[in-house]
């Protein structure tokens, strides 16, 4: 009882130094690469293919240099962060992203230049992705870890909501171009200013006076990157995320489809599929409340596992709008534990010395696979006309990788 109660007031005590941390770090999330392009790319297409004669694959190409841009900066990212510390970096980043992205609304060449742009704001702006966000939340809480990186993270979600609506806004009453410099906007004049008054790095805040032995230690514990490389559990977790990934971002950018394959509208195709942003930020705070309470891999077994159901659902159109509906309440939920869980698993079973290194490279094959698994899917469909193969599939991928974290065994670093 005496070590629940000290476990609950250190809770406490977490949040009471770190919550400005915490609520940094979402806002950072919401005002970075791993939101702004994505949940503005729809208005945005078909502006850019009438004003340029592009189609929408070579204006939708730009999304692919975003991410490749990405992950080839994310190592070095993760290496840096490790070594150097939060701050300086996400500094740079954020006001990195904030030109190149005003550089897009600033653009007059040819297509090849557009894609430059994006590639070179990627590479600057790398600090702004989950790699930093979640390391200054590891860095900075134990006991409620789970809970502050699912507050954290939830930012995505809050811009997945209100993005598209404010770029719609912008691009209706401005235009394109100053719509990529509103965008530009969100990090210069919300991010940046938030994080040069608020971020710290946790080992320049460990109340130890001037003993840098203590500091040292408490930031160095975790495994060399070499033996997190020969150990198992990095593999078994690099594959259970990618086939949970792959899976999870073809139900996501197909879903719409699916549902018109089974006779549900495009209007209400597209309403049902408006409750997965909400889902996305409920299943990152539930996440993060289970994970604090529960052995991590027990609690991604439940929650990952989820959308076979809604493969099921989808496959054998069973139940119809209202099954369709909680298909997609399910995926959302799953698909906001996944960074939630990859974040605390590599925090648990490796340690902070090289946090940012081991997350960049998981975060790197993540996101690889999750950009397979869209057209994945869209070509399952192609060639068979139905997307049941695949679904069926998927169901059983999702099973069989939420499972395959089950053998990751004990914490090594727990509170």
């Amino acid at each position: 009882m005496e070590d629940r109660r000290s476990a609950e007031i250190t809770s406490v005590e977490e949040f009471k130094r770190g919550w400005k941390i915490v609520l940094l770090a979402g806002i950072g999330l919401a005002c970075g690469l791993g939101a702004i392009p994505i949940y503005t790319s729809g208005v945005l297409t078909a502006k850019l293919t009438v004003e340029f004669s592009w189609s929408k694959a070579e204006v939708q190409g730009i999304y692919s240099w975003f991410t490749l841009g990405n992950l080839i900066a994310a190592p070095i990212l993760g290496w840096m962060v490790d070594k150097r510390g939060v701050r300086n970096i996400t500094l740079f980043s954020i006001i990195g992203m904030a030109l190149g992205m005003a550089s897009l609304g600033l653009f007059t060449g040819p297509l090849w230049t557009f894609y430059l742009i994006a590639f070179l704001t990627a590479i600057v702006g790398v600090g702004t992705v989950p790699i930093t966000w979640t390391r200054l939340i590891v860095d900075w809480f134990d006991v409620s870890r789970g809970k502050a990186l699912g507050i954290a993270l939830a930012g995505t979600g809050v811009s997945a909501t209100f993005l598209p609506v404010y770029a719609t806004w912008l691009i209706t009453e401005f235009g394109w171009r100053f719509t990529y410099l509103g965008l530009a906007a969100l990090p210069a004049f919300i991010a940046f200013p938030l994080a040069y008054f608020f971020l710290w790095d946790r080992r320049e805040n460990i109340d130890t006076g001037n003993n840098n032995e203590i500091k040292d230690n408490f930031m160095q514990k975790g495994l060399e990157v070499t033996e997190v490389l020969y150990g198992y559990r990095y593999w078994v977790i690099n594959l259970a995320f990618v086939i949970i990934g792959l899976s999870i971002a073809g139900l996501i950018s197909n879903f719409v489809l699916m549902l018109i394959d089974r006779d549900i509208s495009l209007i209400d195709g597209a309403k049902i599929a408006g409750v997965i942003g909400p889902s996305v930020i409920a299943g990152r705070l539930i996440t993060g409340y289970l994970v604090d309470r529960f052995w991590a891999p027990g609690v991604a077994l439940v929650l990952l596992s989820l959308p076979a159901i809604s493969c099921l659902i989808l496959a054998t159109g069973f139940g119809g709008v209202g099954a369709a509906m909680f298909a997609a309440i399910l995926i959302g939920l799953a698909a906001g534990a996944e960074f939630d869980l990859m974040s605390f698993l590599v925090s648990r079973y490796f340690g902070q010395r090289n946090y940012g290194l081991i997350y960049s490279f998981l975060y790197a094959v993540f996101k690889i696979s999750a950009g397979i698994g869209a057209p994945l899917f869209g070509y399952v469909k192609d060639t068979y006309n139905t997307y049941d193969p695949i679904l069926f599939l998927s169901s059983g991928l999702l099973i069989g990788g939420s499972m395959l974290l089950l053998t990751l065994g004990r914490y090594r670093y727990s509170n």
